[in-house]
């Protein structure tokens, strides 16, 4: 539980393993523990290396934020790490499982990070056997496994090199797909993964990095092309790791900053983290953040453009900081992405048809065609905000 023993210390420091995986508990809302400062220094010593954590399957306990039953438990001050990745866990159709810990961190700052399908799935175990699994202990994985599958992506656009993780995670919460509040919320983090996109993003080389000092700022211009429908520009950055106890945690404070082809400018989300489970559950708001190493500025039907994208240094003692801006240039308002060419189905087996939609109002109607499109079969009409359909 220290990550200090031999074998992991060997396997990471060599290079053998990239992205690691655990899912055990270590106490709950314990802070910025010791162990915290640990997998975060790990992570700014080896930039390549990703830890990815379960958040924890206490959504209903009392770890003592302050708002009661609910809020603040998540299990153990290694998710708490301000480089890692802290997953919640969901059900096929993207609703929350009650027992999925959330957040805030200890200090605040937004925790889980992101979301994925780990309960009621059918996994692998020991002597070649299957078993019905369920938990953020299975939501995890899926993270790990699709950072993989990003890392393999980079690696066939950049002449086989690693990538940073600091890269990946961006990427990997840029492109998230929106459940629970709008923006960021302490039950999903960021939203549910969304691997297409993801991929995209990085096949695209829609990122880029800099490094910035405690008062200088740096701005890049980003063009946003005519027919957008959501844009999401994304500043992350590995934070250096913190003294144990710390709180707030972040050391290095950068601010994000856009401006739009009307000279207007836009502020991040921020949530408000008041141990208060009304205030704990009230959508983001746009402002300064001085809590986390993660801003977003997301903006619908954004006019076409240059948009400029500042990056100050608002407090950095421990400098420079190094950054990446990611951002996400959606288009298309609706994307089928299950079933997407080439599945075969069996009969009275139920299909979950998925689809991405972007600021959509209207029901979506399923069809389906036995003729290659000549004639259509009704399945369903769904509600605007539903974005799969259980098909037998």
């Amino acid at each position: 539980t220290s990550f200090l023993d031999s074998p992991t210390l060997a396997l990471i420091n060599s290079g053998t393993v990239q992205i690691t995986n655990s899912s055990y508990g270590n106490g709950c809302n314990d802070g910025y523990t010791t162990v915290s400062q640990t997998v975060d220094t790990q992570t700014k010593d080896i930039p390549s290396l990703l830890h990815v954590f379960s958040a924890g399957n206490s959504g209903t306990s009392n770890c003592g934020y302050g708002a009661g039953s609910g809020w603040g438990n998540i299990t153990g001050g290694h998710k708490q790490g301000k480089n890692v990745i802290a997953t919640a866990n969901v059900f096929f159709d993207g609703s929350l499982v009650n027992s999925s810990s959330r957040g805030p961190a200890h200090d605040g700052r937004i925790k889980p990070d992101i979301a994925a399908n780990g309960q009621n799935q059918n996994s692998t175990r020991e002597n070649n056997l299957y078993q019905s699994f369920g938990g953020t202990s299975g939501a995890a994985p899926g993270i790990a496994g699709v950072s993989a599958q990003l890392y393999e992506a980079y690696g066939d656009f950049n002449g086989g090199a690693l990538p940073q993780s600091a890269l990946i995670k961006a990427t990997l919460l840029n492109t998230a797909s929106e459940y629970g509040n709008i923006g960021p919320d302490y039950k999903f983090g960021w939203g549910i993964v969304n691997g297409l996109r993801a991929a995209k993003l990085i096949e695209d080389g829609r990122h880029l990095t800099a490094t910035v000092s405690q008062g200088n700022s740096n701005n890049h211009t980003i063009n946003v092309p005519a027919g957008t429908t959501q844009v999401r520009f994304m500043a992350y950055w590995s934070d250096a790791p913190a003294t144990s106890g710390a709180s707030p945690a972040l050391v290095n404070d950068l601010d994000l900053v856009v401006t739009d082809p009307s000279s207007d400018t836009h502020l991040p989300w921020i949530l408000d983290e008041t141990p208060n489970p009304t205030t704990l559950d009230l959508p983001a708001t746009n402002g300064e953040d001085h809590l986390n190493n993660v801003e977003q500025v997301l903006l619908n039907n954004p006019v076409a453009g240059d948009y400029d994208i500042e990056i100050s240094g608002f407090n950095v003692p421990v400098g420079p900081q190094e950054y990446f801006i990611v951002y996400e240039i959606i288009s298309e308002s609706l994307t089928l992405t299950y079933p997407n060419a080439g599945e075969s189905f069996a009969p009275e087996e139920t299909e979950s048809i998925h689809w991405d939609a972007t600021n959509t109002t209207e029901d979506f109607d399923l069809e389906y065609s036995t003729d290659n499109g000549s004639n259509w079969n009704v399945i369903a009409t769904v509600g605007s905000d539903v974005t799969n359909y259980g098909w037998t």
